[in-house]
């Protein structure tokens, strides 16, 4: 009798020690997860959920919403209330697409050594799981699950876009190029910023001619100005050999440059928009505080600053349609 006692005592021991076990993995393996995407939130993630809630409050960039009965007819108005029970699946998407780039990213050939200098706390370099486990174990259910989910939130094809963009930059190489890098990010926060307006917009909702003007210029400032994130990884970047602006054009040189860019865009862009003078004053003054701390501040530090300020001058940038209301 007793042995019996001591047996189920042991066994339901050997129980709660295997339950408290998964639950460690699990939590250590999803907070792995997310140590590959959080250096995004602040930046990309944020910056395409707010551009396509904004377009979308906009109602310039949707144009039809296919009815039940097949027919097209202006989109719905997008109220404040639908538009915050639309924000999960904005963010979801986005998260999704942006998690693949980083499992893509940190796992190909030389990433581990160049995070090494540069960000040494992300999960590969830090121990926290090898780099073959990335990109064998985590990155093809990660694309699975996210194909089945945009489908199902009818953006798929942004996100196969998308995933595509992401293996010509970091696979391919085309993201070692000066000039292949600056068109596949241009191109792929559009792609992205695309969907993310789809989605604020709401179920049948689509894209018009507008809309993919605006994309496109969104594009092209990305693509002229997205070196910004270039400056705090020089030293990583010359041990890969990624040949990225700031190291082919000369630190000083690609600052001044971009900094230039930068003001040309932050004035052109509420000029097109008609977003008046509030929109000039904004843009004008988030391009110039991100543009000083570029010229002035030259540490790793400071320049992951000035990346951030950039990435808030994005986001300026991409509330001017939605501006254009209020004149």
């Amino acid at each position: 009798m007793y042995k019996s006692v001591s047996y189920h005592q042991s066994h339901k021991a050997d129980i709660i020690r295997g339950s408290q076990s998964l639950s460690h993995v699990v939590i250590y393996h999803t907070y792995t997860i997310w140590l590959f995407s959080v250096g995004d939130l602040s930046t990309t993630c944020l910056q395409s959920v707010f551009f396509g809630v904004s377009g979308a409050a906009s109602g310039r960039l949707t144009t039809f919403r296919t009815t039940d009965n097949g027919t097209k007819s202006s989109p719905d108005p997008t109220t404040s209330t639908t538009m915050i029970g639309r924000l999960p699946w904005v963010f979801l998407y986005v998260w999704l697409c942006l998690l693949i780039h980083q499992l893509s990213n940190q796992s190909a050939v030389g990433a581990p050594e160049e995070d090494a200098l540069n960000k040494p706390y992300r999960p590969i370099p830090a121990g926290r799981i090898s780099q073959s486990q990335a990109r064998y174990v985590l990155m093809p259910p990660a694309i699975l699950i996210a194909l089945m989910v945009s489908f199902a939130l009818g953006v798929h094809w942004e996100a196969a876009m998308f995933i595509a963009i992401v293996y010509i930059h970091n696979d391919s190489g085309g993201g070692n190029i000066p000039l292949p890098r600056q068109i596949l990010n241009g191109a792929a926060l559009a792609v992205l910023g695309e969907g993310a307006l789809k989605l604020a917009a709401g179920p049948g909702s689509v894209v018009g001619v507008e809309g993919y003007a605006w994309t496109a210029v969104v594009a092209l400032l990305v693509a002229t100005t997205i070196q910004t994130q270039d400056f705090r990884d020089m030293e990583g970047d010359a041990a890969r050999g990624r040949r990225t602006l700031p190291l082919v054009v000369g630190d000083m040189a690609m600052r001044w440059v971009t900094i230039g860019l930068m003001l040309l865009w932050a004035f052109f862009v509420p000029w097109l928009c008609s977003a008046g003078l509030t929109g000039y004053v904004l843009s004008g003054a988030a391009a110039g505080v991100a543009g000083f701390s570029l010229a002035v501040y030259r540490t790793p530090e400071a320049d992951e600053r000035s990346y951030k300020l950039w990435s808030l001058w994005f986001g300026v940038v991409g509330i001017m349609p939605w501006l254009a209301l209020f004149r």
